[in-house]
């Protein structure tokens, strides 16, 4: 993760704990709401534009490198003995997976089975593992990228991977809210390169949405799921056609 990068994490945390929107930002810097959501998704800020924004922040430029700094930090992966322990405790697992969503620790005692005193012994386990650490009142301090990526190959991916992709796509997408679509078409290199540009950039807003809806109350938000998936793919049919066609 480069300097840019950190920068625009730490603002975007910042605003979210002034409670602030991107309207309001955009308001702020008199630009329009979608120019916002831009300089944000593409880390394209100018000094100006810095300036404006810590300005309505109340900050000053230290600060804002030492928020940087803080988020360059957080762990983006865990070791193989974090992971590992998480995959073994279905329960301490699901209760870290709710920490990564931003649920405060009250709303995961009243939306969920789990006992206090479970909770804070899973709590615990979590800061033994230098996943969160926890401070007074149960607040909670997370230790991670929001984004974690769980390792290839590594004990959560093997253990659940396929279950999840099983479930997932069981699904018959007809609800209002979900998206289901299949294509393939004939790309040049160059589109390819283009396509894959646009789809991170879309992963980076999908992460910087639920940023944003962090701040609402957990009955204000639901889980949502995002597959995209793209490789060099033709259906065996035709590459058998393709096949007989060249002899």
């Amino acid at each position: 993760m480069n300097l840019t990068q950190q920068i625009t994490i730490a603002l975007k945390k910042h605003l979210k704990q002034k409670g602030l929107t991107y309207a309001q930002l955009a308001a702020h810097l008199q630009i329009s709401e979608a120019s916002v959501k831009r300089l944000f998704s593409e880390s394209t800020f100018t000094v100006r534009r810095l300036e404006a924004i810590c300005q309505l922040l109340e900050l000053d430029f230290l600060e804002l490198a030492r928020l940087a700094r803080g988020q360059q930090e957080l762990k983006g992966e865990l070791s193989d003995l974090q992971e590992q322990t998480l995959a073994d405790q279905p329960r301490l697992l699901g209760v870290f997976y709710l920490l990564l969503n931003q649920w405060q620790v009250r709303e995961i005692a009243r939306q969920f089975e789990i006992a206090e005193t479970e909770l804070l012994q899973l709590l615990m386990k979590l800061e033994r593992l230098e996943l969160i650490e926890l401070h007074p009142h149960n607040r909670i301090k997370l230790l991670t990228h929001t984004t974690l990526q769980w390792r290839e190959d590594g004990p959560i991916r093997r253990k659940y991977q396929s279950k999840v992709m099983e479930e997932f796509l069981q699904n018959d997408f007809h609800d209002e809210q979900a998206t289901l679509r299949f294509e393939t078409r004939e790309l040049s290199a160059a589109s390819i390169a283009v396509l894959q540009r646009k789809i991170a950039r879309l992963l980076t807003e999908f992460n910087e949405l639920a940023d944003i809806d962090a701040s609402l109350s957990s009955e204000q938000r639901q889980g949502m799921a995002l597959l995209m998936a793209t490789r060099p793919w033709v259906f065996s049919l035709f590459s058998d056609l393709k096949r007989k066609a060249g002899r």
